[in-house]
């Protein structure tokens, strides 16, 4: 029985119908091909990841993860927790807020003799300590108090040969006589008291250049005294200095000339004005610290140096800035961060710059925003656990989804 022609045809036509069906008409794109996961991720456990969708053991749904979404070496992973575990770890959080910068620096500090008033007094010529009206270091003199006086022969014979000089009328040699006897420490007053017609004496006093405090004595009454020899040494007691302990991390801020508030805890409810004298360039490698010279008045003679202060110096211009609770900053070696909550179950860890402490908090100059939630309790766990997760991550080698078959019906 012969088939007829027509029937022969069909299956031909049917197939050229079907590869006009599957190729693009001229002229027009080609649709792109549907985004697929390239896996997908237990909700709790980034280590756990899956080639299919599928839920936890909570019945959470796996979390998609597209191409481009992988984790970086290096980077911190993101930690979810659920509200009970969030609780049971005692995680609480912060909202960022915008504030003026600067304000004031708080630290201690001790008072101190002002070093750059300290006058020695040095023995001139060789003598006897005949009267010491100074007995012990610590005692207050006034300006121009007698301290010691001198018994010295070879002053009474500079002061015969300077006499002897005037009575002859002798200009140059009575000239040269008043100068030796300055060299040898007589006072300026004594020579012009034997320039009017007083008596030579064999004794040198020597007086209070300035108010203060005898910090070092080197003297005895009924001693002997050398030239070049320290005899007392005095410190003023007006101004006083106040050194501070300044931490590192704010040191920049200051400048000298800025004002100071000192306060003293051994008189309660007064304060004092002060001014900052310098910062010092060495930095105390024990404590991190640099000192600050500040000086502080004392006309009541009420401080005494070695007191402790506590200091307020007044810092910036009250330019605006972002600040965070100090106690949310995580400090490492290899930079600060913060752990910031976007909602109540995911928490990133976001690296930052950290600027300048204020009172209890830090100003925060790059990584988070205004209105963001920073966690200040618990953050250190959650830390911890992104960490470990972002270094198993790198060893993570994710399936590739299976190849599709070919339908074109075309050969390869």
């Amino acid at each position: 029985m012969k088939t007829p022609a027509r029937l022969l045809m069909l299956p031909i036509a049917l197939v050229m119908l079907a590869g006009c069906e599957q190729a693009p008409p001229a002229g027009e794109p080609e649709q792109q091909a549907e985004r697929k996961p390239l896996y997908y991720r237990n909700p709790m456990d980034p280590t756990i990841t899956s080639p299919v969708p599928r839920k936890d053991h909570m019945g959470m749904d796996y979390i998609p993860i597209y191409e481009g979404e992988q984790p970086v070496a290096g980077t911190a992973a993101a930690v979810e927790l659920s509200s009970a575990m969030a609780a049971n770890l005692g995680v609480r959080t912060a909202l960022v807020r915008r504030g003026a910068a600067g304000g004031e620096i708080r630290t201690v500090g001790v008072t101190a003799f002002d070093e750059r008033g300290r006058v020695e007094l040095r023995v001139r010529s060789e003598g006897y300590v005949e009267r010491l009206a100074v007995r012990a270091p610590g005692e207050s003199v006034r300006r121009g108090q007698l301290l010691f006086e001198l018994f010295s022969p070879k002053l009474a014979a500079a002061e015969r040969e300077f006499t002897a000089a005037l009575r002859m009328q002798d200009a140059a040699l009575a000239d040269a006589a008043a100068a030796r006897l300055r060299a040898l420490g007589v006072d300026p007053g004594a020579i012009e008291r034997l320039r009017q017609g007083g008596e030579p004496g064999a004794r040198v006093r020597y007086y209070a250049p300035t108010a203060g405090s005898i910090v070092e004595l080197g003297i005895r009454e009924g001693g002997m005294a050398t030239p070049g020899m320290s005899a007392m040494t005095l410190a003023p007691l007006d101004p006083l200095w106040v050194v501070a302990e300044v931490p590192e991390r704010v040191s920049a801020r200051l400048r000298p000339g800025m004002a100071a508030t000192v306060s003293i805890p051994a008189l309660p409810g007064r304060s004092f004005e002060a001014r900052l004298l310098e910062l010092l360039p060495a930095l105390d490698p024990a404590t991190r610290t640099r000192q600050a010279r500040i000086a502080l008045g004392n006309p009541d003679g009420l401080l005494a140096a070695g007191m402790v202060a506590e200091i307020g110096i007044a810092t910036g211009d009250g330019a605006p800035a972002l600040f965070v609770p100090l106690e949310s900053l995580i400090r490492s070696g290899g930079g600060d961060r913060i752990v910031v909550a976007p909602d109540e179950r995911r928490f990133d860890v976001r690296e930052v710059v950290a600027g300048s402490e204020q009172g209890n908090e830090i100003e925060i100059l790059e990584g988070v925003e205004e209105g963001e939630r920073v966690v200040v309790s618990g953050q250190f766990l959650i830390d911890s656990e992104s960490q470990l997760r972002s270094g198993l991550a790198r060893f993570e080698e994710p399936e590739a989804p299976p190849a599709e078959p070919d339908h074109s019906g075309h050969a390869p």
